[in-house]
């Protein structure tokens, strides 16, 4: 028998894989320790909207969503976040009306009642595609700041560019959707058949839901304050509306019947009107720099969609927006990830490889963002047009998607936000609703309209009626402070005439025989992009079903901060690969909304507006 000090040492790589194993199973368990406390003090918090600094009173995203929130018919479809403008929209194409009628009664219906999202007050982006056209229109209906504005206006005080006169920028809405009923308006029925349903809801009144309700509260001190002016949103005891209470708005209900009546925008917009000096006099009041005479100068941009052909090679086409959208972002997006080609092995986004694919494209989309800004709808100056031609074609070619492509790992995220090379600090808009229409006739509107932050400037003009955004707030601020050291972006500051950059990006898709298949488009300022790009890729690539596309939950990276934002986790798997991966993870919800159509195979369509973070409900026939 052998000693024991005759025995064969163990070879001294033995213990150092031993040692790293050992270490690698303490890391594994701390970080499973962490994702399951992490996910538990998420799943522990009410849903909390930053932008109204409110609980929301909602259910928020779910991996089990209710059928009844999903409608299958054969002929048109509504989906909006709000179930009585959705019906009032069907009202409008079961009289005769194409989806371009029916957007303008839709879009008057949701700044009407959801008055802290949208409303004339403020403007939007519109992707029209008439099922005869070979291309789609985009209208660039986005505020535009006002003649006396200047660079420097908000410098050292950027809080007046959020509350008060100088927040407000030249309303659009109203002018891009009377541009919309002229270029593709049915014919068959006039500009009034489609603005008096709305001016007719001002005047009766309806419900007071949830949200509006905790709009409402969020700025209870404002409308106290300035009680005479919120009038409407007061009770006859001096307090503010609350859920369940009945609200009206009789002075835009006379406002609208006027202009119903009048055939056209021209009240709206001339500078004579009573109307338009009742909103510069409302401006002025709170120290603002709007002159009647810059209505008569604000113009809606109308020009072809941004076009992405054979996407997911496939036939398909995308049409999204112009101008000083986000249009531009989306498309980058897409043609990244069209680039992957094993989508087959995989089944949703929330996988390890799937994820990282997504936040990646994400941060490269954030990228393109900070290089883009509007062009002054007046400018001569041509070697600022021809700079910003060039930026875009950049992000339109085949070359830039490759060559981006190539850096994206499914291991890590690259070591740090200077390697996206963004060229400038990208803004963060805000607020937003969007809606999606499909007619019996095959023709299709995406359409995302904003006052901005909750209830725009906070101006109520009591003689109009007329809520007035707070769209100066999306230009850049030289003087802006940034932790990263990034400077505000050269092509976003303020200039007379000029539109703030969007991050807004309505959406359609349709076949190659132009039929419209996927109408989507999202609400959620920078969140806008990046949520209808996992949309698509949930239809697309990874053929889910548009009911779990919408209430799944989703995730947002913007660059900077470093962080991925993401709605409930299923389990604690992803936030795992996600960190594994380099990410910071932050919880946040809701991260957006969306509202969309998608066309079965069999022709009809199912249509999903997103009750689940706004109480959407989508009506057709």
């Amino acid at each position: 028998m052998k000693s024991h000090h005759h025995a064969k040492s163990r070879p001294l790589s033995s213990y150092l894989y031993f040692g790293v194993f050992t270490v690698a199973l303490m890391f594994l368990t701390w970080l499973n320790y962490d994702v399951e406390l992490f996910t538990q003090q998420v799943r522990s918090k009410d849903i909390y909207d930053p932008q109204f600094n409110i609980t929301l009173p909602i259910d928020g995203p779910t991996f089990t969503p209710s059928k009844n929130y999903s409608i299958n018919v054969q002929n048109a479809a509504v989906a909006s976040d709000i179930e009585q403008c959705s019906k009032l929209g069907v009202s409008i194409l079961q009289e005769g009306g194409n989806a371009a009628d029916s957007a303008v009664t839709v879009a008057l219906c949701i700044g009407t009642i959801n008055s802290y999202s949208s409303g004339i007050g403020g403007g939007g982006f519109i992707v029209s595609k008439l099922i005869d056209n070979s291309t789609a229109l985009s209208f660039d209906c986005r505020e535009m700041a006002p003649s006396k504005s200047f660079k420097e206006m908000f410098n050292y005080h950027e809080e007046k560019a959020r509350v008060g006169g100088l927040a407000v920028a030249i309303p659009g809405e109203l002018k891009g959707l009377y541009e919309l009923f002229q270029h593709h308006g049915s014919g068959n029925l006039e500009w009034k058949d489609l603005v008096l349903p709305v001016a007719e809801l001002a005047e009766v009144g309806w419900t007071v839901d949830p949200l509006f309700s905790s709009a409402l509260k969020s700025i209870e001190h404002h409308i106290e304050e300035h009680s005479y002016d919120w009038a409407f949103a007061l009770n006859d005891d001096g307090k503010i509306k609350k859920n369940g209470d009945w609200i009206n708005r009789p002075m835009l209900a006379t406002t609208l019947r006027r202009i119903a009546e009048s055939g056209n925008v021209d009240l709206f917009y001339d500078p004579e009107s009573d109307i338009v000096q009742s909103m510069v006099n409302a401006t002025r009041k709170y120290g603002g720099i709007l002159e009647a005479s810059d209505f008569a100068k604000y113009r809606v941009r109308i020009e072809e969609s941004l076009t992405l052909h054979n996407f997911t090679f496939d036939d398909l086409t995308v049409y999204t927006s112009n101008g000083a959208s986000s249009g531009l972002v989306l498309l980058a997006g897409l043609k990244l990830m069209d680039l992957f080609e094993d989508f087959k092995e995989f089944h949703n986004d929330f996988g390890a490889v799937e994820s990282q694919r997504l936040v990646e494209t994400m941060k490269w989309m954030a990228s393109v963002r900070s290089n883009l800004g509007d062009l002054n709808i007046y400018s001569t100056n041509e070697t600022e047009i021809d700079n910003h031609r060039k930026r875009y074609d950049k992000y339109k070619s085949d070359e830039w998607a490759i060559e981006t492509h190539a850096k994206i790992n499914d291991s890590y995220t690259l070591p740090s936000w200077k390697d996206y090379a963004p060229a400038f600090l990208p803004n963060d808009p805000h607020g937003t609703s969007h809606f999606s229409i499909v007619d019996q006739y095959g023709n299709a509107v995406a359409m995302t309209t904003t006052v901005n932050l909750g209830f725009g400037s906070k101006i109520h003009d009591p003689v109009s009626g007329v809520i007035l955004n707070d769209e100066m707030d999306d230009f850049s601020v030289p003087t802006s402070s940034n932790a990263f050291g990034l400077h505000p972006s050269i092509y976003n500051w303020v200039e007379p005439y000029k539109r703030p950059l969007s991050s807004c990006a309505p959406t359609i898709i349709v076949d190659s025989s132009g039929v419209p298949h996927f109408v989507i488009g999202a609400a959620g300022g920078s969140k806008i992009t990046t949520t209808i790009l996992q949309a698509i890729i949930r239809v697309y690539h990874y053929h889910l079903d548009l009911l779990d596309v919408i209430a799944y939950p989703r995730f947002h990276h913007q660059l900077l901060p470093e962080e991925v934002l993401l709605e409930f986790p299923r389990d604690n798997k992803l936030i795992r690969h996600l960190k594994e991966r380099g990410h910071d993870v932050r919880v946040q919800a809701p991260i957006s909304t969306m509202n969309g159509i998608l066309r079965k195979s069999s022709g009809s369509l199912i249509a999903v507006s997103d009750h689940w973070r706004k109480l959407g409900r989508p009506w057709g026939f």
